[in-house]
């Protein structure tokens, strides 16, 4: 058995060549891990399968990570359509799935399917229906749907998800890059972004997280208006952190951030910078183009590169880690971070664009 996963491996690893700058990663890691999920496919095991390709994407295997994800994706909806083969492939129109992981791998992915309409005449996108009215206003020449029955039956379309897409469009970290198309925000009547946005709670039990106190010790240095981007308010302590602060921080509502990502994206544009835990409100932000530092405790989280400072889905936003420091040192300096990203020209939405 051991000399016939190390053939699958050796297979598979000749199809790719690792990222370039590899940081603490071997090429032997990458073996391991595409042995380790050929082996789960193998079987049926979809969890480990998961689990391989989520450590493949956050070593910045990308290629492979897809591919991964992209056979789960089949395994779980098994005879949903024809496969399609790739751009080459001469077709009528083709239908991206539901998205198999969480929200934020859909923000920062969904722009690769403006990229497939370059090729392929028609591209429908199956997806919730709060994204539609953000996705139909960024992405015009694709077609945003939320319901099944909204396709045409005469149109014969093989079957994507997105993670094949970024096989074909965003394979390494430079096709990653290049790639980027930021999300366009509602038109908005202000003229100028102003101020901080702040995200600073979870509901996520298992998440290592800085507390009001180390919040509230750092806003205290904050010049200009801070506006809170969080989500339930209430038992996050806005109010309380506002008093331990002694700054004001204006609420998010009445935008709900769980029901209306439109608003919720206008609301993230209308501030020049963002301090945020990893949560929703870090990919918005990212897609969006604004600038974004994400606080991180040291455990891997599934979506953020493991050994780097940045993400290259998301070119104005950077991490910061905790190192086993204090948490108010973390933060403060995560907000010195944010002060110095440079925003590159086409990677941020005018907000008052019509």
């Amino acid at each position: 058995m051991p000399s016939e996963l190390n053939g699958i491996g050796r297979r598979l690893i000749q199809r790719f060549r690792p990222p370039r700058p590899v940081q603490r990663i071997s090429f032997n890691n990458l073996c391991w891990h595409a042995e380790q999920a050929a082996l789960a496919r193998s079987v049926g095991d979809l969890r480990s399968m998961r689990e391989s390709a989520n450590k493949m994407e956050r070593f910045g295997y990308y290629k492979e990570a897809w591919r991964t994800f992209h056979q789960i994706s089949e395994l779980e909806n098994p005879g949903s359509g024809l496969p399609w083969r790739g751009p080459r492939q001469r077709v009528e129109g083709l239908f991206v799935q539901r998205r198999l992981r969480d929200l934020g791998d859909e923000l920062r992915q969904v722009h690769l399917a403006a990229r497939a309409v370059q090729e392929v005449p028609v591209v429908v996108v199956l997806t919730e229906e709060r994204l539609v009215p953000l996705f139909e206003r960024s992405f015009p020449a694709v077609r945003f749907i939320s319901e099944i029955s909204e396709i045409n039956p005469k149109l014969r379309m093989p079957v994507t998800s997105y993670e094949q897409l970024a096989y074909f469009y965003g394979r390494d970290e430079e096709s990653i890059r290049n790639g980027f198309l930021p999300l366009k925000p509602p038109p908005s009547p202000e003229t100028e972004r102003r101020g901080l946005g702040i995200s600073w709670y979870s509901k996520a039990m298992y998440k290592n997280l800085p507390d009001l106190d180390d919040w509230a010790e750092v806003l205290r240095t904050v010049q200009g208006r801070i506006q809170s981007l969080q989500y339930r308010e209430r038992a996050a302590g806005r109010r309380m952190l506002a008093q331990r602060s002694g700054r004001p921080i204006r609420t998010s509502r009445p935008v709900n951030q769980f029901l209306d990502l439109d608003g919720y994206a206008g609301q993230i544009a209308s501030v020049r910078r963002v301090l945020t835990i990893s949560n929703t409100t870090a990919h918005l932000a990212g897609a969006l183009g604004i600038p974004c530092v994400v606080v991180l405790d040291d455990e891997s989280v599934t979506t953020w590169p493991d050994h780097q400072e940045r993400s290259p889905f998301y070119p104005n936003t950077r991490l910061i880690r905790r190192r086993g420091r204090d948490w108010q040192t973390t933060l403060r300096e995560g907000l010195e971070l944010l002060q110095s990203i440079e925003v590159k020209p086409g990677t941020m939405r005018p907000q008052t664009e019509p």
